[in-house]
């Protein structure tokens, strides 16, 4: 079987009580939702500042309808013998305000779910623990100017570690999202696709695998 979802709606609620790998308890913290236009409703989750251009995944098969959505982050924090610390334990876009009846994971045009192994998932690369949803019209535009975004992004990848989500925009307008895994250190990582009750999609939520649910490992796109 391909990995499974943890339970995001309760990763998604305000002081909920959950346990990391290893065993670490931790308390979730949401932070303030950015709004991400979406022009085409063509998601792809990559990183920033190395996942834009040629080598970018593919759009998520999964589309929603052109316009505004907002991004939340929930963090967790615990108790790292004896400091404080916390790290990002997902990311969600949100589309509706409907709950999510089911997830998937979320897939681009080439893949397909029944080559996955058992915990196996599609996932996105990142070199620094730096993650951003943006419309998949962007992506093209962007290659070449990651270091060219707004001041937003440029101070934000020299920051702390855990941080919320800020938005930035390319030399045409052009909009990420972006906050950071507070883990500086490479990572692959699945999204996964909610869809209410009719199959309308609810949200996209990127897991930066930190919860005590099995994970394996990822199968690159």
């Amino acid at each position: 079987m391909p990995l499974a979802p943890p339970d995001f709606t309760a990763l998604f609620t305000e002081g909920h009580r959950c346990m990391l790998l290893g065993g670490r308890p931790a308390t979730v913290t949401l932070s303030e939702s950015v709004d991400l236009a979406l022009p085409t409703g063509r998601v792809v989750v990559c990183d920033p500042f190395t996942g834009l251009g040629p080598f970018a995944p593919r759009p998520f098969t999964a589309e929603v309808p052109p316009g505004r959505y907002s991004v939340t982050v929930a963090t967790v924090s615990f108790d790292n013998d004896g400091t404080p610390a916390r790290v990002a334990a997902a990311a969600r876009l949100s589309v509706t305000t409907l709950p999510e009846a089911t997830w998937e994971l979320a897939v681009g045009a080439d893949d397909d779910v029944t080559d996955l192994g058992e915990g196996e998932f599609f996932g996105y690369e990142t070199d620094h623990g730096d993650v951003c949803f943006v419309d998949g019209s962007a992506v093209p535009a962007l290659a070449g100017h990651e270091d060219e975004l707004d001041e937003a992004l440029i101070a934000y990848a020299t920051a702390g570690f855990a941080l919320p989500p800020v938005r930035a925009t390319g030399p045409a307008g052009e909009e990420v999202v972006a906050f950071n895994t507070g883990r500086r250190r490479s990572g692959f990582y699945p999204t996964w696709v909610g869809r209410t009750d009719s199959g309308a999609v609810a949200s996209f939520v990127t897991d930066f695998l930190v919860l005590a649910e099995p994970h394996d490992h990822g199968t690159r796109r």
